[in-house]
């Protein structure tokens, strides 16, 4: 007799980026922000909820290929860098 196997719940892992710019891309997006890891200065850490927009976002961006609203983006680096300086 075959006994099912219980599956296992997916965890998608959250997008972490350095890059302040991309950063306000995905905010702009619509992706949800989670924080920021300030553990190096230099360098913080941008952490958005994982998922096919962010990774959508990621994809278009890095392929030169990403239309966003002119607005929302500099809001979202004005966003993004508040919270470099809070």
């Amino acid at each position: 007799m075959d006994t099912l196997k219980p599956q296992g719940v997916v965890v998608i892992p959250p997008k972490e980026t350095k890059d302040l710019y991309l950063a306000a891309a995905l905010h702009a997006e619509g992706c949800n922000y989670l924080g920021i890891d300030r553990a190096d200065p230099q360098r913080m850490v941008f952490t958005f909820e994982g998922g096919e927009n962010s990774d959508r976002v990621e994809q278009e961006w890095y392929q030169n290929r990403l239309v966003v609203s002119a607005t929302s983006y500099a809001d979202s680096i004005k966003r993004m860098k508040s919270l470099i300086h809070s």
